[in-house]
């Protein structure tokens, strides 16, 4: 991962340098989990029976994803690697916030086991010896029992909690590989021309997942 500077080394003021003021209790939650997998879960817990933070806090712009794509003739013995990034400023043009998809569920086949997300933060920290690797994203949900029609690729839509948008912190492992989302323009004729590409994942109701973005987002795709 490429580290970032001149960022708060410490939890709670990291979260008020990305202005995210649950960075805190996310991550602790995050931690239980991590140090509990059999539970029972964050989720079922109060806040205070979650472990707390001390240490350094770790920031980087990008996370590189290895994954085995053997349709892929450019890659070496069927590997492939590429960059995700988050970052604040992509060359001094606004933030990118690149989208990734997540492994969900490992026992269904293709995409019905992945979500994708969008990467708010990548950071680590260390407890009781340990380095955890992880990333503040937010959910995006599938929605269709099969893809569309038209585009043969699946329709995902902001994961909503009321109207709060679904995010956590995950570790680094259950990220797949990048994932290029496309708009579902609808109606829609044209974009306003002063229109900035960082707005681009929170102005539409719905995305695509891009399955032709490569052979292997293809092959897990279809």
């Amino acid at each position: 991962m490429a580290s970032e500077r001149k960022v708060p080394r410490d939890l709670a003021g990291l979260a008020k340098h990305v202005n995210k003021p649950d960075l805190v209790e996310l991550t602790r939650r995050f931690l239980h989990d991590q140090l509990y997998p059999d539970g029972p879960s964050s989720d079922e817990i109060s806040l205070e029976e979650c472990p707390e933070i001390y240490t350094k806090i770790s920031v980087f712009s990008s996370a590189t994803a290895t994954f085995y794509a053997p349709s892929d003739e450019s890659g070496v013995r069927g590997m492939r690697r590429e960059r995700i990034r988050s970052t604040h400023s992509w060359r001094n043009a606004g933030p990118r916030r690149d989208c990734a998809l997540v492994v969900e569920d490992e026992t269904k086949p293709g995409i019905k086991g992945l979500m994708p997300v969008r990467v708010k933060l990548f950071f680590s920290f260390v407890h009781q010896g340990k380095v955890y690797p992880c990333a503040l994203v937010d959910w995006f949900k599938k929605y269709g029992a099969h893809p569309d029609k038209e585009t043969g690729m699946w329709k995902v839509r902001p994961h909503m909690v009321g109207r709060r948008r679904l995010t956590t912190v995950i570790h680094l492992d259950s990220l797949l590989r990048g994932a290029h989302l496309l708009p579902v323009f609808g109606g829609a004729t044209h974009l306003p021309t002063n229109f900035h590409f960082s707005y681009s994942l929170d102005a539409f109701e719905a995305y695509f997942i891009n399955k032709y973005a490569d052979n292997h987002m293809y092959e897990i795709c279809s």
